[in-house]
């Protein structure tokens, strides 16, 4: 960050940005006392991925909005007195050719530093905002990740990662098909790809917890609450057929209307809940847990020296 945004308060202020395939993210939080609150959220709904995964670079059009984007957020860091910030970005970025200039374009205009990371290290982030909400000591666990752009599915045994792998399948990528079955038969080759890895790391049994992260696991929590008045950090198999079964009938208003989402999410939550779905049935487990973390988190976490005693989420 630019030298003057230093820090001037007890309270210090401290910033995460995940820039993806579908959206831009920043989350602002205090740190005090050993507690970070989260304070502020902005998503800004760039979709880099679909001029990346079409022709393999960001459109001049996209590359404008998201140095817009980038200066406004700056604007929302001095009035909050951000004192550090860490960006991140990930699969629409490592895909495209012109990433790289989209880069420095930022860094000349707000003086933030984008890192684009593999999948392995946005694993290694996400699994470290997860253990700060779910105890995985003693158990198999996986982790997956639906972004825009890829889906990350991380295999953790008592805590330590003994497998990740980032597959290209995501929401913003399978946007292009127009009907339940296209999406059904552009989503199963991933899947057998998902199993394969899967059965290779773990031949003997099914992991103990699956865990979903992110912006779109989220949201199937939040359709939980919505539609069946029940706690959003978790979700049964059963459930989520019948949102896929209830979501697959209504039209792109009905879902903006009855599940209040956003334009942005509204077209892409049926490939993340077909994806979430079909894994679940593959491997016969009856729930997956929303713990409400995901990359921007783990961002934020690792600004600190360590993982504080206690996190406050914004829902």
């Amino acid at each position: 960050m630019p030298s003057f945004l230093k820090k001037s308060q007890d309270k210090e202020v401290i910033a995460a940005i995940d820039l993806g395939s579908n959206a831009l993210r920043a989350i602002i939080a205090t740190y005090s006392d050993d507690t970070l609150e989260i304070i502020k959220t902005i998503r800004v709904p760039l979709r880099l991925g679909e001029d990346v995964f079409r022709t393999g670079r960001i459109s001049a059009e996209k590359m404008q909005l998201t140095e817009e984007a980038f200066i406004e957020i700056f604007h929302s860091f001095v009035e909050y007195n951000v004192t550090n910030v860490r960006a991140t970005a990930t699969s629409a970025m490592r895909d495209s050719y012109n990433g790289k200039i989209l880069s420095q374009k930022i860094f000349q205009s707000t003086g933030i530093e984008i890192e684009i990371i593999s999948g392995s290290e946005e694993a290694n982030i996400i699994l470290n905002a997860v253990q700060g909400q779910i105890n995985l000591s003693k158990k198999t666990s996986m982790l997956m990740d639906i972004g825009g752009g890829s889906t990350e599915l991380t295999i953790v045994d008592g805590g330590k990662i003994l497998a990740c792998h980032s597959f290209d399948v995501g929401t913003v990528r399978l946007l292009s098909d127009q009907s339940n079955e296209e999406l059904k038969r552009n989503i199963d080759p991933h899947i057998q790809k998902m199993m394969t890895f899967i059965k290779h790391h773990l031949p003997k049994k099914r992991p103990d917890l699956f865990i979903g992260t992110g912006g779109n696991l989220r949201r199937i929590g939040k359709i939980r609450k919505k539609i069946l008045g029940k706690s959003s950090e978790f979700a049964l198999l059963t459930e989520i057929i019948h949102m896929e079964d209830s979501i697959s009938s209504m039209t792109y208003v009905d879902r903006l209307r009855s599940l209040e989402l956003d334009q942005n999410r509204a077209d892409v939550i049926l490939p993340a809940i077909m994806i979430t779905r079909t894994l679940m049935e593959k491997l016969s487990l009856a729930e997956i847990h929303l713990p409400k973390v995901g990359l921007k988190e783990g961002v934020l976490l690792s600004l600190l020296d360590k993982n504080p005693k206690h996190f406050i989420l914004k829902d």
